[in-house]
C-alpha cells in the first residue's frame, strides 16, 4: 500500500523536474517564471475553479460543506499557535527571523500541490471541495500571515483584504453567484448547458483551460525549487520549522478533524490538506515584507524533500 501511494505522489513531484532543470539549464530566466506564475494564477486556475465548483456543487451542498474553509482557517490558527510554543522554548532575538518561523509555521501548500495529489487519487469532486477550503486559507494569510510579516507597517491593515479579490477568488465568488441563480430558478447546472450550445462549448473550453493548471503549476514550482541553494538547509531553525510542520502540527490537526468531522464526506480532502509541506507562494511574501528569505527558502525546499516519504505515510495512516 505504502509504495502505491509513495509512487501517486512521486509522480506529482515529477512533474516538477522539467520546471527545475529549464532554471537550471537557463532555458528561461526567473522574469519568464513570473510571467507562467500570473498565466496560472489569473487564467488557468480561475477556470479550474469555475468548472469544478458549477460541475461538482449545488449551493446546498456548498453551504453543507461549511466545514472546509473553518477547518482550514483553524488549522492555520493551530500552526500559529505552535510557532510560538517553538519560539518559547527556542529562543530568538532577531526579529526577522521569528517573524519568518512564525509565519512558516502558520502557512502550508494549501492549493497547488494538494490540487495535484487529490487529482492523482480522487475526482473533480474532491478537487472542487479542495477549491472551496482555500477560502479559509486565504483569509487567514492575507489577515493573521500578514499581521505576522507586517510588523514593521503596524501589522495586518484593513487595505490587505484587497488580496481577497485576486483572480481565483473572484472565480470563486462568481462561481457561487451561479450556483445561487441556479437555485433561485431551480435549474441543474447542466441544464443550462443544455438549453444553449454556446454555453456548453463555452464551458467545456474553460474545462479545459482549467486542466492545464496543475501540470503546469507543477512546472512553475519545480522552476521554483530550481532557484533554491542547498547551502540554505544549513540553518538550524528551518529543520525545526520542518518538524513541526510536517509532522507535530499535522498530528493536532489529524485528532481535531477526526474528532469534530469524522463523518464528513470531505474528511479525506481536509486531511491531505493538513499533511502538506510549506508553500512556495510564501517565499514572494517573504520578499515583499522583509522576512528572513533564506529561512524561507529552506524551509520550502527541506519540507518539499521530506514530504515526498511524508505524505505517502501520512496517506497511508489516514485513507
Amino acid at each position: 500500500m505504502f509504495q502505491a501511494l509513495f509512487i501517486n505522489v512521486l509522480s506529482v513531484f515529477l512533474m516538477m523536474i522539467p520546471g527545475y532543470l529549464i532554471i537550471r539549464k537557463n532555458i528561461i530566466s526567473e522574469s519568464a517564471l513570473k510571467a507562467l506564475s500570473h498565466i496560472i494564477i489569473k487564467v488557468l486556475y480561475p477556470c479550474l475553479i469555475f468548472s469544478s465548483i458549477t460541475k461538482n456543487f449545488t449551493i446546498t451542498k456548498v453551504l453543507e460543506s461549511w466545514q472546509l474553509p473553518v477547518s482550514i482557517f483553524v488549522f492555520c490558527i493551530i500552526g500559529y499557535l505552535a510557532g510560538l510554543l517553538y519560539l518559547g522554548f527556542f529562543k530568538c532575538d532577531d526579529l526577522q527571523r521569528r517573524r519568518s518561523i512564525l509565519f512558516q509555521m502558520t502557512t502550508n501548500n494549501y492549493s497547488f500541490l494538494p490540487l495535484a495529489i487529490i487529482a492523482k487519487l480522487y475526482g473533480e469532486q474532491q478537487m472542487g471541495a479542495l477549491i472551496l477550503s482555500t477560502l479559509g486559507a486565504e483569509l487567514a494569510v492575507w489577515t493573521l500571515g500578514i499581521s505576522i510579516l507586517n510588523t514593521n507597517g503596524g501589522g495586518f491593515k484593513t487595505k490587505d483584504l484587497k488580496h481577497l479579490l485576486s483572480a481565483p477568488m473572484v472565480s470563486i465568488y462568481f462561481s457561487l453567484l451561479i450556483l445561487i441563480g441556479l437555485h433561485i430558478f431551480n435549474m441543474p447546472f447542466q441544464n443550462l448547458l443544455d438549453k444553449s450550445l454556446f454555453l456548453n462549448y463555452s464551458q467545456k473550453t474553460i474545462f479545459q483551460m482549467g486542466q492545464a493548471t496543475i501540470p503546469i503549476s507543477m512546472i512553475m514550482v519545480g522552476g521554483r525549487m530550481g532557484l533554491m541553494k542547498f547551502s540554505d538547509l544549513k540553518i538550524l531553525d528551518l529543520w525545526g520549522v520542518a518538524l513541526f510542520r510536517l509532522i507535530l502540527i499535522p498530528i493536532i490537526g489529524v485528532i481535531l478533524l477526526k474528532q469534530f468531522f469524522p463523518d464528513h464526506p470531505f474528511l479525506n480532502v481536509m486531511l491531505i490538506v493538513v499533511v502538506m509541506p510549506n508553500s512556495m507562494a510564501s517565499q514572494v511574501l517573504g520578499e515583499i515584507y522583509g522576512a528572513d528569505t533564506k529561512l524561507f527558502s529552506g524551509t520550502i525546499l527541506i519540507t518539499h524533500l521530506l514530504s515526498l516519504i511524508s505524505i505517502p505515510l501520512w496517506l497511508l495512516l489516514l485513507l
